[in-house]
């Protein structure tokens, strides 16, 4: 009898795991993103910590995000896109609709440096490296220009790193943003690096003397990595989802998804992740309102 229990136990929980429902995970980053250990590892934990949905991620990079958020319409009840909050550049140009998409989850807040091989005092001009026109790093080089009097061009690259390695090489970037681990590599070929300011809440621990964009004076919307469901994602299903991801992060914190940063995820203090979304698009669509005139120049 024993046997036969034991039997029906295995065939259930077979049965119950291949019923388990497939939701796939849009990465707006290429498989040799510097985060992806600390991805793999959520999604182990994830699929590991239950058998309702199991999580499949695949590689959708370009487009500060929207190419992943665009990925989610072929399956909008069962996927799920990745993107930066500054994506809403996106929806401002029509590529698009705000409205379709709800964030379900914040896997953390991206800290970075901010790198020059120039002088600030007396400048008349930077040119500033970074991924994507009006972001978070172009609104942070503009609000810097602001700060200090120099005016900001801005160059599109492929990534942080990207624009980095050429300001290292004297390539015409005086300005980039990317992890302080990068920077620190690049600086003992090329003396000249300094960094300027971090974008996280607190200094670095790595260079307490460095000041906060926020010491400077400077506000500037956090840059949070958030997971979006399309709104025809029953909102049961929604939740199901975010309090997986919210147990699979639990002890992960920002820092092994961007080593700048001690951070955790962050934390709703009581208002849901649409309230918190909402907030933080706003802070940005001020920015970009603000110099929306410059960044409109530079799409030409």
């Amino acid at each position: 009898m024993k046997k036969i229990l034991l039997a029906l136990l295995v065939a259930m929980s077979t049965s119950w795991a291949l019923a388990a429902e497939t939701i796939k995970l849009y990465w707006p980053y290429n498989p040799g993103f510097s985060s992806n250990p600390a991805l793999f590892k959520l999604i182990e934990r994830a699929n590991a910590s239950q058998s309702i949905y199991k999580f499949q991620l695949e590689f959708r990079p370009g487009g500060n995000g929207s190419v992943a958020v665009q990925a989610m319409d072929a399956n909008p009840e069962t996927s799920l896109a990745f993107i930066a909050a500054s994506f809403v550049d996106h929806i401002k140009t029509g590529k698009l609709i705000e409205q379709d998409y709800v964030p379900v989850h914040a896997i953390g807040t991206i800290c970075f440096a901010v790198i020059t091989n120039k002088p600030l005092a007396g400048a008349k001009e930077f040119v500033a490296g970074g991924a994507g026109l009006g972001n978070s790093t172009h609104l942070t080089a503009l609000a810097l220009g602001e700060k200090y009097g120099f005016d900001v061009r801005y160059i599109v690259f492929r990534s942080g790193n990207e624009a980095l390695i050429n300001m290292a090489g004297n390539n015409g970037v005086e300005f980039a943003f990317d992890k302080y681990e990068t920077y620190q590599a690049l600086k003992t070929k090329n003396p000249n690096l300094r960094m300027v300011a971090a974008s996280c809440p607190t200094r670095l621990p790595q260079e307490p003397g460095i000041k906060t964009l926020a010491e400077q004076g400077i506000q500037v919307p956090p840059a949070s990595t958030l997971a979006v469901a399309h709104r025809l994602m029953p909102q049961a299903r929604r939740v199901a989802i975010a309090n997986i991801l919210d147990t699979a992060t639990k002890d992960i914190g920002a820092r092994e998804f961007f080593e700048l940063s001690a951070l955790r995820p962050p934390v709703f203090d009581g208002i849901g992740p649409e309230e918190y979304y909402r907030n933080l698009v706003q802070g940005i669509r001020k920015l970009q309102d603000k110099y929306q005139s410059k960044i409109d120049s530079q799409r030409q």
